[in-house]
């Protein structure tokens, strides 16, 4: 339970300065929506890891149940998700059959996030914890879905595809690490210390420390250079 804190102790922090930068330069009037969608995202990591900071803290469980820190992560791809879906999409896929291969490949994003769930699944963890990660894996991948058409799509006029691709590059990866955090989990509730579950949920957790990190900071030089 002590890594489990340490862990989104490290991450919760690291999210509040980044949202605290974006919240800075991209929440207000006349900010393009795309990055205040990033930026909440990123805050509902903030929200979903303090929580489970604070519940540990006041000594209740937070693995093998289903508890409120998981909407934190549906709240993340959900921004995400509505981000691309919305903004960028329909600049970049015009819904011919021209696109069809790139639609096909972005299937990937769905399978990858299928695959762990799957791990999940046949893990010996409770039936609450098995539809929590599910909560997760339904909004992860759909937005995993355009993360990986976005990086793959021929560009468009102003360099809109070519700037994001960063973004979602990074944000994919933490799609996917997030389901692999999950599925550690699952197969051991409280990892043993030096174990190798222990050796699995920290780098998880290094990774998923240094994405949350520089979600927004990579997002803002793509806007940037799509904005100039």
């Amino acid at each position: 339970m002590e890594l489990v804190l340490y862990i989104d102790i490290a991450i919760s922090v690291v999210a509040l300065i980044s949202f605290i930068f974006g919240l800075r330069k991209y929440v207000g009037r006349r900010k393009p929506l795309y990055a205040t969608m990033i930026v909440f995202g990123v805050g509902c990591i903030l929200l979903g890891r303090s929580y489970t900071v604070f519940r540990i803290l006041a000594g209740m469980p937070v693995v093998g149940i289903f508890h409120a820190g998981i909407l934190g992560r549906v709240g993340v791809f959900a921004f995400f998700f509505s981000s691309n879906f919305g903004q960028v999409d329909s600049l970049v896929d015009d819904g011919s059959r021209s696109f069809i291969k790139y639609r096909i490949i972005a299937v990937s994003g769905i399978l990858i996030t299928a695959a762990i769930y799957a791990l999940i699944l046949l893990s010996p963890a409770g039936l609450a914890e098995k539809i929590s990660d599910g909560l997760a894996a339904a909004m992860i991948a759909p937005a995993s879905y355009f993360h990986v058409k976005h990086i793959i799509i021929p560009d468009v006029d102003y360099g809109v595809v070519r700037c994001l691709r960063g973004f979602n590059t990074v944000a994919l990866l933490f799609g996917i690490f997030s389901m692999a955090e999950l599925a550690v989990a699952a197969y051991g509730s409280v990892p043993e210390p030096l174990g190798l579950n222990a050796v699995l949920y920290c780098i998880c957790g290094a990774v998923l420390c240094v994405l949350s990190g520089i979600l927004i900071p990579v997002m803002d030089r793509g806007v940037r250079k799509w904005s100039k």
